[in-house]
């Protein structure tokens, strides 16, 4: 069995990556080259998260037929959150080399409780519905109006609270390095962090 790199990179649309995979040696230069030059008439793609493993080939060709519904044509772009990825991969018996220095087992439990966490978050239970405002709790001039059950629109698009507070993060210059964030921890309603508000049908 052949050994290479499997990797995740984010692109300049928000809720699309890029599942791809490399030669081990070839890693560093096929990085540089897609966050210089884009692909698939994408720009913007930015290394997120890369592990070695043996049979790397069919490990791909695998994440490609999990998420076959999610790809964009016949690229190797998805419409998906890509900490769902990410916790597939850190799955795999390998050894991950971006970000360097992570421990798989402890980055895999952080990304799964955090993704169990917004799968239950819900704002409709905690009284907030669509039209309302949410603000970046450190930053109040970021804001958000709900759209769904799970779901805001900034700057013209739509998001899920983790995938924006990440964006916000990045932008900022301070992403966590294992990329998970619990959403509700960062935004806040009327001054109360979203985490922190009791849901309606446990008030009395």
């Amino acid at each position: 069995m052949s050994k290479g790199v499997i990797y995740i990179m984010t692109t300049a649309v928000s809720g699309l990556i890029k599942i791809g995979k490399t030669q081990s040696k070839q890693y560093q230069e096929r990085m540089r080259f897609l966050e210089a030059n884009g692909y698939y008439n994408v720009v913007g793609l930015k290394r997120c998260f890369a592990i070695e493993v043996e049979d790397y080939d069919a490990k791909e060709s695998l994440l490609h037929e999990i998420f076959a519904k999610h790809r964009v044509g016949s690229s190797e772009l998805f419409a998906l959150e890509y900490d769902l990825v990410q916790q597939l991969l850190l799955s795999f018996d390998g050894t991950v080399i971006f970000p360097s220095q992570q421990n798989k087992e402890k980055t895999f439990e952080k990304i799964t409780k955090v993704r169990q966490q917004g799968q239950r978050f819900s704002f409709y239970k905690k009284g907030i519905q669509d039209g309302d405002t949410v603000s970046f709790v450190n930053d109040n001039s970021i804001t958000a109006v709900v759209v769904g059950e799970r779901e805001v629109e900034c700057g013209g698009q739509i998001w899920h609270l983790s995938p924006l507070a990440r964006k916000i993060f990045e932008d900022k210059g301070r992403a966590n390095a294992s990329g998970a964030y619990q959403g509700a921890a960062y935004f806040t309603f009327n001054g109360t962090k979203l985490k922190d508000l009791p849901d309606i049908d446990n008030e009395k």
